[in-house]
């Protein structure tokens, strides 16, 4: 799994490499556990995720990205269709949470996909 470096994926692999950068930052989770163990890593409401565990953390993450989240989510829904049961912007501290999960979630499909192309 050597050959499949973060460069690698941000560079050739990934939609939206800058933002991707930062979120790998943000998870807090060794380039080298993820890759080996995606699906432990892919859920980000598992705590398996430093980064993405406390609202104090995912909230400010989410209000700093806030736009380019909401892009990822449109073209998400635009693929696949509307996704039900999102928190409502009302309740800030959920919302956000949940918008850092689903750009986490949305970035390790790509990792997934990475991983499995590349092996």
């Amino acid at each position: 799994m050597s050959k499949l470096s973060k460069k690698q994926f941000l560079e050739n692999h990934s939609s939206f490499p800058n933002f991707y950068k930062k979120l790998l930052k943000q998870g807090d989770v060794e380039w080298s556990l993820l890759i080996k163990h995606t699906q432990d890593y892919y859920t980000a409401d598992s705590g398996s995720v430093p980064g993405m565990i406390y609202y104090k953390d995912t909230v400010a993450f989410a209000k700093k990205h806030h736009l380019l989240i909401l892009q990822i989510l449109e073209e998400f829904e635009c693929d696949c269709g509307t996704l039900e049961n999102k928190p409502s912007p009302q309740d800030e501290t959920q919302y956000f949470n949940w918008l850092s999960w689903f750009a986490w979630e949305s970035m390790m499909s790509e990792v997934i996909s990475f991983v499995e192309n590349n092996n």
